[in-house]
């Protein structure tokens, strides 16, 4: 029970500091190599500005600058922690074991995933 308190109060934590960096704001540096080498933005790019905006409760603003950061924010952090911390409590543990034409449809619909998400991100960045 200590283990979950504690990752809960640094979850916190983490949403707070992440409110409080100055990312996304005029002048702030870009972080994104990608970008900075290209001047595109990557898939990715945002992951911190949504994670912001969910923090300040901006849940809409989030998913529409970066769809799938967004998700992973909300749903796949979160997710990560309670199935690490049943893990380590002795809880039921995920695992599960793909064929190889399912390991190749998984990766196909990622791909798929991925670049939906880039193309959103590519729109909102257009001038």
């Amino acid at each position: 029970m200590a283990a979950l308190i504690a990752v809960l109060i640094a979850a916190l934590l983490a949403l707070f500091v992440v409110a409080a960096l100055p990312i996304g704001d005029e002048g702030s540096p870009v972080v994104c190599p990608f970008r900075a080498v290209t001047g595109l933005p990557c898939p990715f790019c945002g992951f911190l500005r949504a994670a912001r905006l969910i923090a300040e409760g901006r849940i809409g603003n989030a998913f529409a600058m970066n769809p799938l950061d967004a998700a992973l924010v909300l749903v796949g952090l979160p997710l990560t922690a309670a199935l690490w911390l049943a893990n380590l409590t002795g809880g039921v543990a995920l695992r599960f074991a793909l064929s190889p034409k399912e390991r190749r449809v998984a990766w196909g619909l990622a791909a798929i995933v991925l670049a939906a998400n880039w193309a959103v991100v590519l729109y909102h960045s257009a001038p």
